[in-house]
């Protein structure tokens, strides 16, 4: 990473001075023998499905939720290796993990996945939809298909995964639901109608079943990361660079942990102050 004036920095640097108690901590596997001292498990004993968790930040997630001691679903829609490999990762930490191919689009793979997950573990209780389409197409290019295509991941996925986990956590009175969007549905972004119209009807869901759920300990918040990958101008966001995918984990970890008990239907922008209106 560089600094303003072009020379590389730690890492330590990039974060700034945080001290050992706010250390944020690696996302990866434990290595060998080592003891599982890592940060609070303060999820323990919990059952989270993310979707769209076999590689990238959906993988961070997944990593930093299982070093906090939550048994883990990991769910890609084609790539059983990935899945495989991820899941294998995660049980490094002491917990159990479950692969499982699907596609959040389609309602029966949905279902099919719960009932997996249900008969494995016997209960969900933390739910991140993560799962999307991302696709460019000009408004006067993009095709019927396009449109249906962001829908079904972007929309119609968070519904099906959230309706699917609802009656169990009903049930055993407690439950975190988080849906993830990005930054461009609120930017906007030329080619990305599909993509943004999409993500922020899942924020208008996240608002009125907070409203709903909220009687049952089930808190829906919404989360915006920022860029994790690259980005064209690192110096044009507030703190000067990308962020690293563990800083994400941690917030997904928090919002899933019985620490956020008071917080629900509401949108959190975890992008180093690059969110606009």
């Amino acid at each position: 990473m560089d600094n303003s004036n072009g020379k590389p920095v730690s890492r330590r640097t990039a974060l700034g001075s945080m001290g050992a108690a706010a250390a944020i901590p690696l996302v990866g596997p434990a290595p060998e023998g080592a003891p599982l001292d890592g940060p609070a498990r303060v999820v323990e004993g919990k059952v989270a499905l993310v979707t769209g968790s076999s590689r990238n930040l959906g993988r961070a997630t997944v990593l930093g939720l299982a070093r906090r001691g939550a048994d883990v679903v990991v769910n890609g829609r084609s790539n059983r290796e990935a899945a495989e490999a991820t899941a294998a990762e995660a049980e490094a930490f002491g917990v159990r993990a479950l692969p499982f191919l699907a596609d959040v689009g389609i309602e029966q793979q949905v279902s099919d996945m719960v009932e997996a997950t249900l008969d494995r573990f016997g209960r969900i209780d933390i739910l991140i939809n993560n799962a999307a389409y991302r696709g460019s197409s000009l408004i006067t290019e993009m095709s019927t298909e396009d449109w249906r295509a962001s829908a079904a991941a972007n929309f119609d996925g968070p519904f099906f995964c959230t309706r699917a986990v609802v009656p169990g956590m009903i049930e055993n009175n407690y439950g975190r639901i988080i849906t993830v969007s990005g930054l461009n549905s609120f930017h906007g972004r030329p080619g990305w109608a599909h993509v943004c119209a999409s993500k922020m009807g899942a924020m208008g869901m996240t608002r009125a079943l907070a409203s709903e759920l909220g009687r049952y300990n089930i808190l829906v918040n919404h989360v915006v990361p920022g860029a994790y990958v690259a980005h064209p101008n690192p110096q044009s966001i507030p703190q000067r660079r990308i962020g690293l995918p563990e800083e994400l984990a941690n917030t997904y970890a928090f919002l899933s942990s019985e620490e956020c008990s008071y917080i629900t239907g509401q949108t959190f922008h975890v992008n180093g102050g690059e969110i606009r209106y």
